[in-house]
């Protein structure tokens, strides 16, 4: 949410640059004698087995992508139809990236009144490399990733795609 990194370019304890995970457990270890303690027998090489590194962070980040996913996918199952938003684009190792982006009309009912709010609800769920670019492989992705969510093709309405050729066409395309 603020931009900031999770991971640092070190991965020692009491470094600079070893990112705000690091720097929120030394944080911890301010206020709770535990921590400390745990955080001594790092830096005192007393223990190997830390549980605050890289695999942590990582196995971390992607729990909190999921519970994420989840609040964001909670109200777009209520709404029952849906629209996906895709695009495609190489990354810096020339891997193509599909983003997925979910749009659906979010109706919060009021009990003080009779009258709903309605609102237009986009979200970005991620971003998904592609192992094949022709259509059938993108719509075998589509399809995946629609099923780990959750969602049913046949409540999709209104799909927009980029200007790729492999997205467009009734025939070959996903489309």
């Amino acid at each position: 949410m603020q931009n900031l990194a999770f991971r640092g370019t070190h991965e020692q304890l009491n470094t600079s640059d070893n990112g705000n995970f690091l720097k929120f457990v030394e944080f911890l270890a301010l206020f709770d004698p535990l921590m400390e303690e745990h955080l001594r027998k790092i830096t005192g090489n007393e223990i190997h087995v830390h549980y605050i590194g890289k695999d942590l962070q990582n196995e971390l980040v992607q729990l909190l992508s999921n519970a994420v996913k989840q609040k964001i996918l909670a109200p777009a199952h209520a709404a029952k139809y849906f629209s996906i938003i895709l695009h495609c684009t190489p990354d810096a190792g020339h891997v193509e990236q599909m983003t997925m982006i979910i749009r659906f009309v979010d109706v919060i009912s009021n009990p003080d009144s009779e009258i709903a709010a309605v609102s237009i609800k986009e979200h970005f769920l991620g971003i998904v490399p592609l192992k094949e670019t022709t259509g059938a492989g993108m719509t075998e992705t589509i399809l995946r990733q629609l099923e780990e969510m959750s969602l049913s093709i046949e409540n999709l309405r209104g799909p927009g795609y980029d200007y790729g050729s492999n997205l467009k066409g009734k025939e070959n395309g996903v489309q």
